[in-house]
C-alpha cells in the first residue's frame, strides 16, 4: 500500500511541474491575446486536440490496452507483447494519416460543428480553420504518444509519461514569447507551437520504448487478436472515462453562441480545475489501473477464469474473497476524496484572487477576471465527482467491465446536453459550468451505486463527510484572510494568496491530525516512516 501511494506521490510531483508550466503558458496567452475573438478562435480550434490529449494523458487508451498487454507479460510472453505493440502502432499510423488528411480537407465543416456561432466566411471562422489545419498533424502524434504511455505504464515506468506534457507547455510558451511578433496574426504561433510540441513529445518517449524491446520487428504478426479487442473496447472506454472532457467540449459549443470571450472564460476556468485533478486524481488512477490489472490477472491465472464482468456486490458489505483488490481501490478513493474536497473548497474561497493573479494583466481585463472566476466556482462544485469517477472507471476496466462505465458516461453526457440547453438561457456561460458539474455528479452516483466488489461504502462516506466538515472551517479562515490583502499591490496579493493557501492547508491537515483521521495517519506513516 505504501508503494502504491509513493508512486502516486512521485507522479504528482512531476505533474506539479507540468501544471505550473501550464499555468505559465495560460498566463502568457492571456497576457498577449486576452479574452476575445482571437483567443476564442484558438481555443475553438485547439479544443478537439486538447480533448484527445487530456483523454490520452488520463489513460483512456491505457484502459483498453493495459489489461491485455499486462496479461501477456504476466504469462512471460514478451515477444507477443511486442507484436501487440507493433500491430497497434501500424493501425494507429494508418488511422492517423487518414484522420489528418480528412481533418485538413473538412476543416471548415468541422469548425462549424465545433462553433455553431461562427458563420462561414467570418473572420473568426476563417482564423479557426487556419489554426485547426496547422495543428492537425498533432492529432496523429497524440495517438502514438498515448500508445507508448500505455506500454510504459504497464511496465511500471510512470515518470517518462508524466514528464511528457512538460515539453508541450515549453514549446507553446517559447512560440508565444519569441515568435508572436513575427506574424501578422500573432495567434498562429501557438498553433505551430502545438505541432512542434507533439514532435518533441514523441522523440522524448522513443528511447524508453526501444529499451523495453518494443521494436522487435521479427515478432510482428498481422491481425493480433488482442489489438482488435483493445480497439473494439476503445469507443466505450472513451465514453465512460472521458465524459467530463466531452461535457466541457459540448459546453464550449454552446459558449460559441454567446458574447465574444465566453469560450475563453470557460477554457481558463477548466484549465484551473484540471490542476487539482492532475495532482490528485490522475496520479492515483494511473498507478491504480496497472496494479489492479496485475492483481486481477493473478486471480485469473489462479482460478483459470477470465476476470469478466465485475460482480454486483452490495456497496455497503465487505467481501472476503476480494478483500485485497477492494482494499487497494478503497484506499485510493479515500485518499483522493481526502485531498480533492479541501482543494475544491480552497478554489471556491479564492476563485477571483487566483484568476486575477494568474491572468489579470495585459489584454485580460477585469470583466474577463470576474466571468472566469464565476465559471471556476461552478466547475469546482463537481470536482469531487470527476475525481471519484476516474477511479471507479479505472477499477471497472481493470476487471474488464465496460458496460457500467459506458452507461454512466452516456447518462452524464446526455444530462449535460439537456442542462446546457436549459441553463445557458438563464445563467449564460456560468450556467454551462454548472451543467458540467451536475452531469459529473450524475455519472458518479450511477457508478458508485453499482457497488463493485464490496467496497466499504460507509468508510468512504465517513471519509468524505470528515473532509467536508474540515474544509468548511478552512473555507471561512481563507475568506477572512482575503480581506487583508485583496486591494493591495500585485506583489502583496501574490504573497497574501500564498500565505492564505498555506494557512488553509495547515488548518485542514492540523484538524485531520487532531481528529485522528485515518487517511492523515496513513500519509504520516508512509512519508515520515512512523510506526
Amino acid at each position: 500500500m505504501a508503494h502504491f501511494i509513493k508512486k502516486a506521490a512521485f507522479i504528482s510531483l512531476i505533474t506539479l511541474i507540468s501544471r505550473i508550466l501550464g499555468m505559465i503558458r495560460d498566463a502568457v496567452i492571456a497576457f498577449i491575446f486576452g479574452a476575445g475573438m482571437v483567443s476564442d478562435a484558438f481555443f475553438i480550434a485547439f479544443r478537439p486536440f486538447d480533448l484527445i490529449r487530456k483523454m490520452m494523458s488520463d489513460g483512456i487508451l491505457s484502459i483498453s490496452f493495459i489489461p491485455l498487454f499486462a496479461e501477456l507479460f504476466a504469462q512471460n510472453k514478451k515477444d507477443q507483447a511486442a507484436a501487440m505493440f507493433l500491430n497497434a502502432l501500424v493501425f494507429i499510423s494508418i488511422a492517423g494519416a487518414l484522420l489528418v488528411s480528412l481533418g485538413i480537407y473538412f476543416a471548415p465543416f468541422l469548425i462549424e460543428l465545433f462553433a455553431p456561432g461562427y458563420y462561414p466566411g467570418s473572420y473568426a471562422h476563417t482564423l479557426s480553420c487556419l489554426l485547426f489545419r496547422i495543428m492537425m498533424p498533432y492529432m496523429a502524434i497524440i495517438f502514438f504518444v498515448a500508445l507508448s504511455m500505455s506500454v510504459l505504464h504497464a511496465r511500471g515506468n510512470f515518470h517518462v509519461p508524466a514528464a511528457t506534457p512538460v515539453l508541450l507547455n515549453l514549446c507553446m510558451i517559447t512560440a508565444a514569447v519569441l515568435f508572436s511578433n513575427r506574424f501578422t496574426s500573432k495567434i498562429v504561433v501557438l498553433a505551430f507551437g502545438v505541432t512542434a510540441g507533439g514532435i518533441v513529445q514523441l522523440a522524448f518517449q522513443m528511447p524508453s520504448l526501444v529499451k523495453l524491446g518494443m521494436f522487435n520487428f521479427k515478432a510482428f504478426v498481422r491481425g493480433h487478436p488482442h489489438v482488435k479487442k483493445a480497439f473494439i473496447t476503445l469507443g466505450p472506454a472513451i465514453i465512460g472515462a472521458a465524459a467530463f472532457q466531452i461535457n466541457v467540449l459540448a459546453a464550449g459549443l454552446f459558449a460559441s453562441t454567446l458574447d465574444p470571450g465566453s469560450v475563453s472564460y470557460l477554457n481558463y476556468a477548466e484549465r484551473l480545475v484540471q490542476f487539482p485533478l492532475a495532482l490528485v486524481a490522475s496520479p492515483v488512477a494511473t498507478v491504480l489501473l496497472p496494479m489492479l490489472c496485475a492483481r486481477a490477472g493473478t486471480r485469473c491465472l489462479e482460478t483459470g477464469k477470465h476476470p469478466g464482468r465485475v460482480p454486483g456486490f452490495d456497496f455497503f458489505n465487505q467481501t472476503r474473497e476480494t478483500q485485497g483488490l477492494s482494499l487497494l481501490f478503497e484506499t485510493g478513493l479515500r485518499m483522493v476524496l481526502f485531498l480533492i474536497i479541501p482543494a475544491a473548497a480552497g478554489i471556491i474561497a479564492l476563485n477571483r484572487p487566483i484568476v486575477l493573479l494568474l491572468f489579470g494583466r495585459g489584454a485580460f481585463d477585469l470583466t474577463a477576471v470576474d466571468q472566469t472566476g464565476q465559471c471556476l466556482v461552478f466547475l469546482v462544485l463537481g470536482l469531487w465527482a470527476v475525481a471519484g469517477t476516474r477511479l471507479f472507471v479505472a477499477f471497472h476496466y481493470a476487471l474488464s467491465n465496460i458496460r457500467q462505465p459506458f452507461m454512466a458516461g452516456i447518462v452524464s453526457i446526455g444530462s449535460n446536453i439537456l442542462l446546457c440547453r436549459f441553463l445557458v438561457e438563464r445563467m449564460g456561460v456560468t450556467g454551462l459550468s454548472l451543467a458540467v458539474s451536475l452531469s459529473a455528479v450524475a455519472g458518479f452516483v450511477l457508478l458508485a451505486a453499482s457497488g463493485p466488489l464490496g467496497i466499504r461504502g460507509r468508510a468512504v462516506l465517513v471519509c468524505a463527510c470528515r473532509a467536508v466538515f474540515m474544509s468548511v472551517i478552512m473555507y471561512f479562515l481563507i475568506r477572512w484572510m482575503c480581506g487583508f490583502w485583496s486591494d493591495c499591490s500585485w506583489i502583496i496579493q501574490a504573497t497574501g494568496l500564498a500565505i492564505s493557501i498555506s494557512a488553509g492547508a495547515g488548518c485542514y491537515l492540523l484538524g485531520a491530525r487532531l481528529t485522528a483521521n485515518p487517511e492523515m495517519a496513513m500519509l504520516t506513516r508512509i512519508f515520515f516512516k512512523t510506526k
